[in-house]
């Protein structure tokens, strides 16, 4: 019997197996590439039909202005009869009926365009739901993939442990890029699409009503302002520059100070610092999970106060974060698609053999402790 792994055969099967997760991986990409196409085009003809819509209403309200003043008109002929003429009497019967007429013409075409509006409305929700189903399918083919591809051609000393980590950063490495894309996606990506619809309202609405453009144009600014905010932070989250000059305490402080000046809740910081951190991999994977714990607190806690200790000791980095706030059910997080905020803040500490708890009930608040080697 043989004691040794036959790299060949392992390669063959390999290839074989990365070809048919290839292949799927093409059909998954061409699902979300259509689902991404009929968005789109969903989402012009909703644009199309918001725009005739408003017009139509626009139509229907003058018209109904003008079978009212048409009744009126016939109830002055009849309170008045031998006073008009029998020409004047059948032009106001006439002047009403067609007004009458076009008033239920345009009020059937406004409700099929409203019916229109909100089909393209569920089109649009139906085709979104498919891409973010493909891009999760997507990002787990292709951890599988990358996996395949990479670890079996490597030379390794202990299979099953090389195994797992090299599976475990993957997982890691792929679930920063959603957690970036999905930041990207609800923020800027999101705002930016709302540019283009109301530049594309503004656009129609500019020559019958100039004062409500001018308004629209001055919340559009205020919209592009905010989305660049959003870019700055998120492009200062992936990379915080003070970290590797300033320190960890000091790059923590000048987190809280941000959060202070956006968020309503009070953070009480309290620091025991007894010795430094030597490894910048330290600085980062401490910081990291701190500033993923203050985005969920952010996010989903409601809180009131939140109170944060680091203690840097010469064996140990210990990190408490505790807020007031709603709290969840940490199992149930853990299981579903949204919960990778606790997953990496798991994973990152795992990799440096730390460890992490997180409790928290609902109504309860959140308690989280971590403790990293400093080495």
């Amino acid at each position: 019997m043989r004691n040794y792994i036959d790299t060949k055969t392992l390669d063959a099967i390999v290839k074989k197996t990365a070809n048919a997760i290839e292949d799927g991986k093409k059909e998954i990409f061409e699902i979300s590439e259509q689902a991404r196409q009929d968005y789109i085009s969903y989402e012009q003809e909703w644009i199309d039909v918001k725009a005739t819509l408003s017009i139509v209403i626009n139509e229907v309200d003058k018209l109904d202005i003008r079978l009212k003043m048409a009744r009126n008109m016939i109830k002055t002929i009849n309170d008045h009869f031998d006073e008009f003429s029998e020409t004047d009497i059948k032009e106001a019967y006439s002047f009403s009926e067609r007004a009458l007429v076009e008033l239920s013409m345009k009020r059937k075409e406004e409700k099929e365009l409203n019916d229109r509006r909100n089909e393209l409305e569920r089109l649009m929700k139906n085709s979104l739901a498919v891409l973010k189903r493909s891009e999760l399918l997507e990002m787990k083919v292709s951890v599988a993939l990358e996996y395949l591809n990479s670890s079996v051609h490597e030379q390794i000393k202990d299979l099953k442990q090389k195994k797992d980590l090299g599976l475990r950063i993957i997982e890691a490495q792929e679930n920063e890029k959603k957690r970036i894309s999905r930041d990207i996606h609800d923020g800027p990506a999101q705002s930016l699409a709302n540019v283009i619809l109301k530049a594309e309202y503004i656009s129609k609405i500019v020559d019958a009503s100039p004062a409500k453009a001018k308004r629209e144009i001055s919340e559009l600014q205020d919209g592009v302002r905010g989305t660049l905010k959003d870019i700055r932070k998120i492009i200062h989250d992936l990379m915080p520059m003070s970290l590797d000059d300033l320190g960890l305490i000091s790059t923590v402080k000048k987190l809280i100070a941000t959060l202070e000046e956006a968020q309503p809740f009070e953070i009480e910081f309290v620091v025991v610092e007894n010795a430094s951190i030597s490894k910048p991999l330290i600085n980062l994977m401490a910081f990291r999970v701190i500033q993923e714990g203050f985005n969920n607190i952010v996010k989903h806690s409601k809180c009131n106060k939140v109170f944060l200790k680091i203690s840097i000791e010469e064996e140990n980095i210990m990190v408490q974060l505790e807020d007031d706030g709603q709290g969840f059910s940490v199992k149930e997080t853990l299981e579903k698609a949204g919960g990778y905020g606790l997953y990496n803040m798991r994973e990152r500490v795992e990799i440096v053999n730390g460890f992490i708890e997180i409790d928290s009930e609902q109504g309860k608040g959140t308690q989280l402790k971590m403790i990293i080697p400093n080495e």
